[in-house]
């Protein structure tokens, strides 16, 4: 990363690096470098931490009468990848981001691209400025997506999960059943079952995101509301 581009990331975040080398990790992707020191998967295990701390304590203290099943759900709806990703976009930043020619060509897995490199971002911001001001700067960026939290939408497992509980008292049965395709394209293939239903087969760009297209799918079927 030059030192011209640096300075452009500095100024959109609007904070400035006593440690560049922070920054610069933090948008090397592992295809560039499978070096731990050098690509940011360390820094997004740290970010992912540090941004579910800060939203957890703003919606406590935001939503005093909440029960803690509706504060999780909302803490999930903030922290996912697919909110991670939005930022990014919204930033305007992902074409800074250095990984291989393979994985630029992968739009399935785009999304949990641009979200592990919000988490490191975070985590870079962390590690050069310390916790309160990384707090300011989620806040910040996270500001309209803190207004919509009143009505959070729940993911197709959460609401798949709360009605074969409620019904049946049992957990919903996910199975793998392949993974197909090449490793920077993956294509898993999962399906889903509950009581007194068949089995709902869905794909997916991860196992995770599999399953909620067949959770999706068998609610779909139940003419549940998502």
């Amino acid at each position: 990363m030059k030192s011209n581009e640096i300075n452009q990331l500095e100024k959109i975040l609007n904070i400035k690096f006593s440690n560049k080398i922070l920054l610069k990790q933090a948008f090397t992707h592992k295809s560039k470098s499978i070096n731990i020191n050098i690509n940011n998967e360390r820094l997004e295990f740290l970010g992912d931490r540090v941004l579910g701390l800060v939203i957890a304590s703003y919606l406590n203290d935001t939503y005093p009468k909440d029960t803690e099943g509706k504060l999780d759900k909302k803490l999930a709806s903030l922290v996912n990848k697919e909110t991670c990703s939005k930022v990014i976009s919204e930033l305007k930043i992902d074409q800074f981001l250095n990984l291989s020619k393979a994985q630029k060509q992968n739009n399935a897995g785009k999304r949990k691209i641009l979200g592990d490199l919000c988490e490191s971002i975070i985590g870079a911001v962390f590690m050069d400025k310390g916790f309160d001001q990384t707090k300011k700067f989620i806040l910040k960026i996270w500001s309209e997506k803190l207004k919509k939290t009143e009505n959070v939408i729940i993911d197709p497992k959460t609401r798949l999960q709360e009605y074969s509980l409620k019904l049946y008292k049992k957990l919903p049965e996910y199975k793998y059943l392949s993974n197909t395709g090449p490793s920077h394209r993956p294509k898993f293939k999962v399906s889903v079952s509950i009581e007194k239903t068949k089995g709902f087969i869905a794909y997916g760009s991860s196992k995770k995101n599999a399953e909620t297209n067949a959770a999706k799918k068998l609610l779909e079927h139940l003419k549940i509301q998502q």
